[in-house]
């Protein structure tokens, strides 16, 4: 007689082992765990299965198909770039990947008012994006660059589900620019309302340490960076299920477009 085992009789133990051994081999995945003081330690806790972060050939080539067609969480940064088209005339796409956006949002936007189109991500995937711009950008507005500082000067600053892999704060960077960008719009944070966690995350090509912030903590600092907010929405179609850790889990992300109070 083969007997199955049911997960409510399947001891906490085993349910980890089991979620362990999918976490550190399983492909095509999203998976979080752990709760760690420092992205060294959740780095350090890494599977030695696959490559850490996203500074890599397989996570530069993720992306690919993203470029050809929108998804839902891109409307809400999409209604609110129509609104202000009038007021800016280049973007900093931060986490920007391949130019993802910048060719995904040609199918919806005007972009003839968009003077340059500036990412800024890690080494690898710039240089993946520069190799398919090469063939791919007919309107040749885009360019990449390794530093968040670059972002000074540029009109819109975006970040579209890319604050999370980094620990430093963003009001922070933003100090240490001398002119500041006009607008801001965050999309696809994960943000908690009462906990901040820095976890793991399994991408599918490698492990990338991952911080869900306060919801509080983040706007305040911008706030007191000078920026106020406009308006706020939800990502209801993204949610972050920490393995075993459901009080810091949530179950959408958030987004947000500010204004610099001095324009």
């Amino acid at each position: 007689m083969i007997t199955i085992l049911k997960n409510n009789f399947i001891t906490l133990p085993i349910r980890k082992f089991i979620f362990e051994t999918k976490f550190a081999n399983d492909k095509n995945v999203n998976y979080f765990r752990g709760v760690f003081n420092s992205f060294q330690e959740a780095q350090a806790s890494s599977p030695k299965t696959k490559p850490v972060s996203y500074n890599n050939l397989d996570a530069a080539q993720m992306y690919l198909e993203r470029t050809q067609k929108l998804y839902s969480t891109d409307y809400p940064v999409l209604f609110w770039m129509e609104k202000i088209k009038n007021n800016f005339a280049t973007v900093f796409d931060f986490g920007g990947h391949i130019g993802v956006h910048y060719y995904s949002y040609q199918k919806a936007l005007c972009f003839s008012k968009i003077d340059r189109w500036t990412v800024c991500d890690v080494e690898m995937v710039c240089q993946e994006g520069e190799r398919i711009a090469r063939v791919k950008d007919n309107l040749g507005k885009l360019s990449f660059v390794g530093d968040i500082k670059k972002c000074e000067g540029h009109d819109l600053f975006i970040a579209n589900g890319s604050l999370q892999y980094l620990e430093w704060e963003l009001h922070e960077k933003l100090e240490e620019v001398s002119y500041k960008p006009k607008y801001i719009i965050v999309n696809m944070t994960p943000l908690h309302p009462s906990i901040r966690t820095k976890t793991l995350n399994n991408i599918g090509t490698s492990f990338c340490p991952y911080y869900i912030r306060k919801e509080d903590d983040f706007f305040k600092g911008l706030r007191a960076s000078g920026y106020e907010i406009i308006d706020t929405w939800s990502n209801e179609t993204k949610s972050c299920s920490i393995a075993f850790e459901p009080e810091r889990s949530i179950s959408y992300y958030r987004g947000a477009i500010l204004k610099l109070k001095s324009e």
